[in-house]
């Protein structure tokens, strides 16, 4: 009779220590399931990285005086072999190579805009660049004091043209910089740049590329801070 209780005893132990066993297995696995995302799992340490656009040296052209041409050469042939736009923002300068952009300042008002060279001229004396009607509009000139100033060919090509995660960006000032491609977002790819510099809002700046052909890209962008993982100093 001992032996036998003694059997039974054990038995109800061991079945009393598997149960105890599933409850708290399944305690543990509530208890987890019900803790907080922020306890569960730390946040990722990160920083934003502010866009730092880095300003793109300039060639100095000439100060003189800008004069514009339209009408009477619209849809003629311009010594680079383009279809003269008087609507687009084109000019005439007499040596720098063809698809040089020019940034020209009004001397009188501060105004800037850009253009890009596709003919040749103006050959009076004094002037120093004939712009198309469009741009000569835009910038409030007829023949006025101008301080002109150029993005080279080669510097876009190096920048614009290549993969190196960089981009070339104008701001409000028509001031040229590069800046890394992650921070930059696209607004609106424009079909020319007089679409690109007279619908720029505030914020936006104007980015320019190359296409295959070697023809210049605009697009509106905006610049963004991006994250970056923060590496704790010791």
């Amino acid at each position: 009779m001992t032996t036998y209780l003694s059997q039974r005893t054990i038995a109800r132990i061991a079945v009393f220590m598997v149960v105890m066993t599933i409850i708290m297995s399944i305690s543990l696995l509530v208890q987890a399931h019900d803790v907080p995302d922020a306890v569960a799992a730390a946040p990722r340490a990160v920083q934003y990285v502010e866009p730092r656009p880095e300003p793109l040296a300039l060639v100095d052209v000439a100060d003189g005086l800008a004069s514009w041409y339209g009408g009477t050469f619209h849809g003629r042939r311009t010594a680079s072999g383009k279809r003269y736009d008087m609507d687009e923002f084109t000019a005439a300068h007499k040596t720098l190579p063809f698809g040089t952009l020019l940034r020209v300042r009004n001397i009188e008002t501060g105004k800037v805009v850009i253009v890009e060279v596709t003919d040749r001229g103006p050959f009076i004396r004094r002037r120093v660049v004939d712009l198309s009607r469009a741009s000569a509009r835009f910038l409030g000139v007829s023949v006025t004091p101008v301080q002109v100033d150029a993005i080279s060919r080669e510097d876009i090509q190096r920048i614009a043209g290549s993969d190196n995660g960089v981009a070339l960006v104008l701001d409000a000032d028509m001031q040229p910089s590069t800046i890394r491609e992650e921070h930059v977002d696209l607004v609106k790819t424009e079909p020319t740049l007089r679409q690109a510099l007279t619908n720029l809002s505030e914020g936006q700046h104007v980015r320019i590329g190359l296409t295959e052909k070697g023809s210049y890209t605009f697009q509106r962008v905006t610049l963004r801070s991006i994250e970056s993982p923060l590496i704790a100093s010791r």
